[in-house]
């Protein structure tokens, strides 16, 4: 048995889950269960960038194996395909390992992909839709569809070049500011709070943005910082960008503030938004099928569940709470149905409960120098991150001690 080979093969689908989105622990426990799979007991390591592999053969040689994640994108149809290579690895080891990584060079030849213009359309069918959410009327909605189509536009281009997250993420933001100022500015009747609100959110770094609080909270300090980085820096991009397209646009057309016109919508038609909003995210998060369906569904219940709490007194963090817990517990049941991970429905049926309104007004307090309604809007904004992380690490946590119980 060569084991240097085995580790290469088994690090190569642990990193090709964290490169798509996976989380760390099930990137470690896919190679751990591999390296099982051949008899071997295995020590593994992984964070947000890297993997590590460590077995000691029956000679008492000990074989390790560092592999770096080249870049990371959140790709649902990656973290299902990869899982389920994994899971076949496992049932029907291969003799030879170097069959492993063609495997890995196959299942990635073979991933399907959106084109760039279902992407743009989905780029604005989510800025859209999420506009209607945060209660603007199809003036807003349809202003910060194009943003979020500037802001589209400018991710896709600037991956094409390889640009770094932080630069992408920065002039995609200036560009759905620019975008949405302009509108205004020409004498649209939009309200600029909800066309930006809803255009952010095709930038929003989505479960990046709590997944850190729940590494915290399980006590995995080292992923916790590295991942909390990371959704710093996209917070900061997208607050530096918007925020300097709106200060701009305060420079050059301080009567240009358009309107402060909102619409109240019945619950059922929230839902229904926040649905087809969910929907839009499905090709730039390449969720494939009736699972891209079942995703948005669950989006959808979990604000269904969020306006129940509220109907009966809740406030904004218990409701928070409960519908993550909600979310969770659907994708778990989604997950087990279709033999596929937990987050491929994470991924998008948490977007609504993103704090994307709230980061918005944070940025714009922070503009107009109201300290103090920023540090109140920024605490609140992480206090919704910390319900959600809270609410999936219920059900996480609880599912683990069942599964252990059983055992």
């Amino acid at each position: 048995m060569d084991y240097d080979l085995l580790l290469d093969g088994c690090c190569q689908v642990g990193v090709q889950l964290l490169r798509f989105g996976g989380e760390i622990p099930r990137a470690e426990d896919t190679v751990r269960r591999l390296l099982a799979a051949y008899g071997l007991e295995g020590e593994v390591f992984a964070v947000p960038n890297c993997v590590w592999a460590s077995v000691c053969a029956p000679s008492g040689q000990v074989h390790t194996r560092m592999r770096r994640v080249p870049g990371t994108a959140a790709n649902i149809e990656g973290i299902e395909r990869f899982n389920d290579l994994s899971r076949r690895l496992c049932a029907a080891p291969p003799e030879n390992p170097a069959d492993i990584l063609a495997l890995c060079r196959t299942t990635l030849a073979e991933m399907r992909e959106y084109p760039a213009r279902l992407r743009l359309l989905g780029y604005f069918v989510g800025a859209f839709f999420f506009a209607l959410f945060f209660s603007g009327g199809w003036s807003s909605a349809a202003a910060a569809g194009l943003a979020g189509l500037a802001a589209g536009a400018c991710l896709i281009a600037l991956e094409r070049v390889q640009a770094n997250a932080f630069i992408t993420t920065l002039v995609s933001a200036f560009a759905l500011g620019a975008a949405a100022c302009a509108l205004a500015a020409l004498g649209a009747p939009i309200n600029i709070e909800v066309t930006i609100a809803g255009a952010i959110m095709v930038l929003v770094p989505g479960l990046v943005f709590t997944s850190f609080m729940s590494d915290l909270l399980t006590g995995d300090m080292l992923s916790g910082l590295a991942t909390f980085a990371r959704a710093v820096l996209s917070a900061g991009a997208i607050a530096l960008g918007t925020g300097a397209a709106m200060a701009l646009h305060h420079d050059l057309f301080p009567g240009a503030a358009g309107t402060l016109y909102t619409v109240s919508y019945p619950g059922l038609v929230v839902c229904l938004f926040a649905f087809v909003a969910c929907l839009g995210f499905c090709p730039s998060l390449n969720a494939q099928g009736i699972g891209a369906l079942l995703c948005c569904f669950g989006g959808a219940l979990g604000w269904a569940v969020y306006l129940f709490v509220m109907l009966f007194g809740g406030n904004s963090f218990a409701a928070t709470l409960s519908a993550a817990v909600c979310v969770a517990v659907y994708s778990e049941i989604m997950a087990r149905l279709r033999k596929c991970p937990a987050t491929s429905y994470l991924l998008i049926s948490m977007f609504p409960l993103v704090p994307g309104l709230t980061i918005y007004q944070a940025m714009d307090h922070a503009i107009q120098g109201n300290t103090d309604l920023f540090w109140e809007t920024f605490f609140r904004t992480f206090g919704i991150a910390g319900c959600i992380a809270l609410g999936l690490l219920l059900v996480s946590s609880s599912l683990e001690v069942w599964r252990r119980r059983k055992g």
